[in-house]
C-alpha cells in the first residue's frame, strides 16, 4: 500500500473527457507520470475550466503503465481520446499510464473552485493531489478509504 492509500486523489480532467467520463465512453483517464494510488483508492474529478469544479467521484480499479502505443492498442476503446489526440499528448514519451476508473458516480452538487478554496484547496492541480481532509469524504459522499 502507498502511504497516500487512505486519501482521496483529487484528478484535474478536461470538461469534455469528463462528460465522456460520466457517459461511460472513457474509463481510462491518462497520465504521462504514474500516481502514487492504490487499488480501490477514491478519486473526486475536478472538471478544469472553465467548470471549474468537482463533479464527479470514481474509484481506481487498476494503474497501467506500457509503451505509449501498447497502451493504445490495448486500450483504445476505452481511452475516450482520438489516435491524434493521444500522440500528441504522449509525444516525446516512451510509455503512458492509464488510470482505469470504476464506480463513477456524478456529485448531486458539484464543488466550486470557490468552495473548493474556502475548504483549503487554493488551487486545483495541475495532474493531482491528494485531499488529505477526512471532511472532503463526507462532503463527496464517499465511504472512508480502506485504512493501509
Amino acid at each position: 500500500m502507498n502511504s497516500n492509500s487512505s486519501q482521496i486523489m483529487l484528478l484535474s480532467i478536461r470538461p469534455r473527457y469528463v462528460e465522456r467520463i460520466l457517459a461511460g465512453d472513457k474509463t481510462v483517464e491518462l497520465r504521462r507520470t504514474k500516481p502514487l494510488v492504490d487499488v480501490g483508492q477514491p478519486i473526486a474529478i475536478y472538471s478544469t475550466l472553465p467548470a471549474g469544479a468537482i463533479v464527479a467521484t470514481a474509484r481506481v480499479a487498476r494503474v497501467e503503465q506500457r509503451a505509449k502505443q501498447e497502451l493504445w492498442e490495448a486500450r483504445r476503446r476505452t481511452l475516450g481520446v482520438s489516435k491524434d489526440e493521444f500522440n500528441s499528448y504522449f509525444a516525446g514519451r516512451s510509455h503512458a499510464v492509464g488510470v482505469h476508473l470504476d464506480l463513477v458516480a456524478p456529485l448531486e452538487a458539484p464543488v466550486s473552485l470557490s468552495q473548493m478554496r474556502v475548504l483549503g484547496v487554493p488551487n486545483p492541480p495541475q495532474q493531482w493531489m491528494f485531499l488529505r481532509s477526512s471532511d472532503w469524504g463526507r462532503r463527496l459522499n464517499l465511504a472512508e478509504p480502506a485504512a493501509a
